[in-house]
């Protein structure tokens, strides 16, 4: 059984060899665990990165959201790089409309992009403000045609149909996250209790921009892709950032037309999500999500008996 197999079969619940692994950590802790290895490596991480993971004995590098992400293509950006102060946030954000600025990681030497410095919509006082289509209208700034992978520098049309790749797609799909960075996490939790006109018009412009960004993804990608993952972290150590019953009814419809169509053409959906989601993740396997990634048992209620 080679890796490819192993992992599909594991999530289609069948008999495996052994059970797969997925390495992820720090640049950091990478460059130590290399050292120890014996394997100190310079140049393009994607010229070396299966040598390292035969070493540790793991099936793929992880990205977090995506199990494989030296296989997950993105859509070529033509719109302007972000300008000073702001910076690349590395995921796409700065491409509608999000901000970021450098940071540290305090007690440590890690530098990563401080994402939502700045949230374009704080301000708004009336639903009525947020002018509709103003994500969608962002859509025509992506090149669907030219889906490529930042760290191996391949396109989609590259692809070997006979490696053990797990071909994976899903870009700006973190429905409550874009909404926090574009209104203000403080302003939008509010929104959601209070000023429920303009969360309603914000998750729909937000979930109207997503599921076309993913139908451009799949029609682009030609049934090459196995696997969609998503990220969105609604939950905290302790519990819920907000009321579960607001999760149902505001994101969860459009987590299943997200989750349907990406079936239609038989990707695997795999949710990320930190912290204490448990209060809402019955929701998304009803929704038919295929993994669950991660399974933070230090947090509350997560242990994984309970999970």
């Amino acid at each position: 059984m080679n890796k490819k197999e192993r992992i599909i079969s594991a999530i289609q619940l069948k008999q495996v060899d052994r059970i797969p692994s997925s390495y992820r950590a720090s640049e950091q802790l990478t460059k130590k665990i290399m050292a120890h290895l014996g394997l100190e490596k310079t140049g393009n991480i994607g010229e070396w990165y299966k040598e390292f993971l035969e070493a540790l004995g793991a099936d793929y590098w992880s990205s977090g959201s995506k199990i494989d992400k030296f296989s997950n293509f993105i859509p070529k950006f033509k719109g302007p790089l972000p300008q000073n102060p702001y910076i690349d946030d590395g995921t796409y954000f700065y491409t509608i409309g999000i901000k970021s600025r450098p940071a540290k990681m305090q007690g440590f030497n890690i530098e990563y992009p401080n994402v939502g410095i700045d949230p374009p919509l704080k301000d708004l006082e009336h639903h009525s403000e947020i002018k509709s289509g103003f994500l969608t209208s962002k859509l025509d700034l992506f090149d669907f045609n030219l889906m490529f992978n930042k760290y191996r520098n391949i396109t989609h049309e590259e692809i070997d149909s006979t490696s053990q790749d797990i071909v994976s797609i899903g870009t700006l799909s973190s429905l409550f996250m874009i909404c926090c960075y574009l209104r203000g996490m403080d302003n939008f939790l509010i929104d959601l209790v209070f000023n429920t006109k303009m969360a309603e018009k914000l998750v729909s412009e937000v979930g109207d921009f997503c599921l076309e960004f993913n139908r451009r993804e799949l029609d682009a990608m030609k049934g090459k892709a196995n696997y969609y993952g998503t990220w969105d972290d609604v939950a905290g150590q302790n519990g819920m950032m907000f009321d579960p019953g607001l999760f149902r009814k505001y994101f969860l419809p459009i987590y299943k037309k997200l989750i349907e169509n990406n079936k239609k053409y038989g990707l695997f959906f795999g949710w990320h999500v930190c912290g204490s989601v448990h209060e809402v993740l019955p929701y998304m396997i009803e929704a038919g999500i295929d993994v669950f990634d991660v399974v933070q048992t230090s947090a509350k209620d997560m242990e994984i008996e309970k999970v």
